[in-house]
């Protein structure tokens, strides 16, 4: 893909690449759909497990996500200057750098987890499940790690497919070992929330396997060899200074959700069954634009590597507007219909008013969250990963909490719809503005590189 990222059509090679990711993101949607749904066959306390120990789960990953996108930064804009042997070298040390750090958080929070839940608070007859699952989860990390660091440096190569077929089939073996493992059928005992965790590992061990055969096959463009996996610190130390904002910036952003949960929770289960049906229904539209604005950082990744200034200008005005496009037609079928689409949800008159009401003001503003997200990705496949992580805490401390909540004492629930919306507009803007001053062409590589291009 490296010639037509460098020189084919912008639309044709960003919706070659965006295709498969957004195809990866509704099979992952539907994952959550099915494990929700079969642990809540077990009752309440079953689907609290995953539910309670989220926040703690998105934090780890949160970490391993920064040193990933350290890694496809650093391998997107060596394989757009053509030093492979560099793009070798990043690969295996990111590799390495993901398993290293699971398995260390990975034994701390298997040992922690009870202290861990204790402090979150999580009630009696929700402890014991919470446990179990947490653990497990903790166990089974250092496979996840792994395939982010394959997926993402893939992706940083150009390749989408690959990653994506792999990634669906262990969401795929997940949904189909769920309810074998949850209630036990033939010789499969019983294991309820145990089956639950282990049926999610087994997935994501299925997942590595099968990308440490690809690397080591050659079938992934690049043929990697076991010597080459030979530790690099001082690789380490810039991957960990490059990831660790973007690492943080997650967390950080998690946790901020979990706060704007506290103020929906205000105004009772009116506003918080509204608030769940609406986001879930607004992923489904995210999910598109997220595989736009992914497909279009291995786009700038490279021709930043190449130092190709205009062509990525180009890429990102582009991307703007087909995201605003592919935002768009959705957004305003949901509006119209929006009082039909709860209504497959829930047959409760007060939640599906409510809902109307967040559409009503949520939807106005999704374009420009498009915006945001796509400026900055730019900054952050630029590895100028603090200047990112400061532009989400913005948007989401700095206006969305405060605007949310005291626009909720004078409009109440109304007020937090109109405050998320005017986040997404003001963060736009900002994210926007930003991306004109340009510090994103001062990438990570630029002085290792020789310019292909003029700028």
């Amino acid at each position: 893909m490296r010639e037509e990222i460098l020189n084919g059509s912008i639309e044709k090679t960003l919706l070659k690449l965006a295709y498969p990711l957004i195809f990866f993101n509704l099979v992952y949607i539907v994952y959550n759909l099915t494990d929700t749904f079969w642990l809540g066959k077990l009752g309440r306390q079953a689907v609290s497990a995953p539910t309670v120990s989220f926040p703690f789960i998105w934090t780890m990953m949160s970490l391993g996500m920064g040193f990933a996108i350290a890694g496809f930064a650093l391998v997107s804009q060596y394989a757009g200057a053509g030093q492979w042997d560099k793009v070798k070298h990043n690969i295996t040390n990111l590799l390495t750098l993901m398993f290293i750090s699971s398995f260390i958080l990975g034994i701390a929070g298997f040992f922690t987890t009870p202290w861990l839940l204790r402090a979150l608070g999580v009630p009696a007859d929700a402890f014991d499940n919470a446990v179990i699952y947490l653990r497990v989860m903790f166990v089974g990390m250092p496979f996840s790690f792994e395939g982010f660091a394959f997926s993402f440096a893939l992706r940083a190569l150009g390749d989408t497919k690959t990653p994506t077929k792999i990634n669906s089939f262990a969401v795929l073996l997940n949904v189909i070992l769920d309810p074998l493992f949850i209630f036990g059928i033939g010789p499969i005992p019983r294991m309820e929330v145990l089956g639950a965790a282990l049926a999610t590992i087994i997935a994501y061990f299925t997942a590595s396997v099968l990308s440490i055969y690809l690397i080591f096959s050659g079938k992934v463009g690049i043929k990697f060899y076991i010597h080459e996996f030979k530790p690099d610190f001082h690789l380490f130390k810039r991957m960990v200074s490059i990831g660790l904002p973007a690492g943080i910036g997650q967390s950080l952003n998690a946790f901020g959700f979990v706060a704007l949960m506290g103020v929906v929770s205000h105004f009772g289960s009116v506003a918080i069954a509204a608030y769940g049906i609406g986001q879930r229904i607004i992923s489904l539209v995210f999910t598109i634009s997220n595989g736009i604005s992914q497909a279009m950082s291995t786009m700038v990744g490279q021709n930043l590597g190449a130092l190709n200034f205009d062509r990525t200008r180009k890429i990102v005005n582009k991307t703007i507007v087909i995201n605003a496009i592919f935002i768009s037609i959705p957004a305003l079928l949901i509006f119209l219909f929006r009082t039909q689409i709860i209504h497959i949800f829930i047959n409760d008159l007060l939640v599906i008013n409510e809902g109307s009401i967040f559409f009503l003001y949520f939807l106005i503003a999704m374009p420009f969250f498009g915006i945001f997200f796509i400026a900055s990705s730019v900054v952050r496949t630029a590895g100028r990963t603090t200047e990112s992580m400061v532009l989400g805490l913005i948007r989401l401390w700095a206006l969305r909490l405060p605007l949310a909540y005291f626009l909720s004492i004078l409009l109440e629930s109304k007020g937090i719809w109109i405050g998320m919306s005017l986040s997404n507009i003001l963060g736009a803007a900002l994210a926007y503005l930003w991306y004109r001053r340009e510090t994103w062409k001062e990438t990570v590589t630029k002085e290792e590189v020789i310019p292909q291009y003029q700028p």
